[in-house]
């Protein structure tokens, strides 16, 4: 697939995120109907899936990297789980936090989105980019950035933290061959994060 239409898709996806109004739930649907439909256009385009991450990949390779990002981002999440504006901010649905089945399936509505974020982000821009000339050396800083700039309005600290945390992401994707290894990583620590938040300080 040429990168200007990568490109093109990757703006109206973004755009279309900005402007419709949902609530979580309605949110987490969009979520799961963007991943089918991005897969759906690369079918389109008779591209393989599994060139855009969408396999199992280094598997081995893939855990060991997730592993070891997970015990070094334990201590910030720790910090983070301490600071008032994320306290306030998560978990993003209030219903999570009152009652252990409402926190269930809050976490499989996030594991929905972190999918469509991974494949998105990570899968559908990065490795798109990553195969073209023009834009191969710069693919992972394009979807970084990008990925920065949708957490504008979350805590300040997470908007540094996103760029960092999607270019390492990106570098992982890449030797893996696979979006797996950021998408374990971003959502066993988003429910880590989740749990500090509610059970860690509380009392």
């Amino acid at each position: 697939m040429k990168p200007k239409i990568i490109l093109i898709i990757s703006a109206a996806v973004i755009v279309a995120g900005l402007t419709i109004s949902a609530s979580f739930p309605e949110r987490t649907l969009i979520n799961l109907i963007l991943v089918l439909a991005l897969a759906g256009v690369l079918l389109l385009f008779r591209e393989k899936i599994s060139d855009f991450g969408l396999c199992a990949g280094d598997v081995s390779r893939g855990l060991k990297y997730s592993i070891i990002l997970l015990t070094l981002a334990f201590p910030l999440m720790l910090y983070g789980s301490t600071l008032e504006s994320f306290r306030n901010y998560y978990p993003i649905w209030a219903p999570a936090s009152l009652s252990i089945e409402n926190l269930i399936v809050y976490e499989i509505a996030i594991g929905v989105m972190m999918l469509y974020t991974e494949f998105f982000y990570r899968g559908f821009l990065l490795f798109g980019l990553s195969k073209s000339e023009r834009y191969g050396k710069y693919a992972n800083l394009i979807q970084s950035f990008i990925y920065m700039l949708m957490h504008a309005g979350k805590p300040g600290l997470e908007v540094p933290y996103s760029f960092i945390a999607g270019y390492v992401f990106g570098i992982i994707d890449l030797r893996c061959k696979s979006i797996l290894p950021s998408f374990i990583i971003h959502f066993t620590g988003s429910l880590l994060f989740d749990l500090m938040i509610l059970f860690l300080w509380n009392g």
